[in-house]
């Protein structure tokens, strides 16, 4: 709406009005769980609208739930291969 709304009165949007496009949709990857894609998207905002203050400090926050969320999926796989190791070594046990 902020691009519409700088289009429309024939005005470059402001690096603050782009970076809250990004932030945006970087917040829209993270719902969907789409965490490569929402850091990705962060990054791009960091590197293109350095003046993005506030977005930048938005993103900061959003970035942090990011690294959480795929930190925590991480562990759950390295905790359900663990046990289906541990479920499969028993299986071989008692078949001999």
């Amino acid at each position: 709406m902020l691009l519409a709304l700088s289009v429309a009165c024939n005005r470059k949007p402001s690096d603050e009005e782009m970076g809250q496009l990004m932030l945006s949709a970087a917040r829209n990857a993270y719902i969907d769980h789409d965490y490569a894609a929402a850091r990705d998207t962060i990054l791009s905002l960091r590197k293109h609208y350095p003046l993005a203050l506030e977005a930048r400090r938005q993103a900061i926050l959003l970035m942090d739930s990011i690294e959480l969320m795929d930190a925590q999926g991480d562990s759950l796989k390295v905790e359900f291969f663990r046990r289906k190791l541990e479920h499969d070594r028993k299986g071989l046990e008692h078949k001999d």
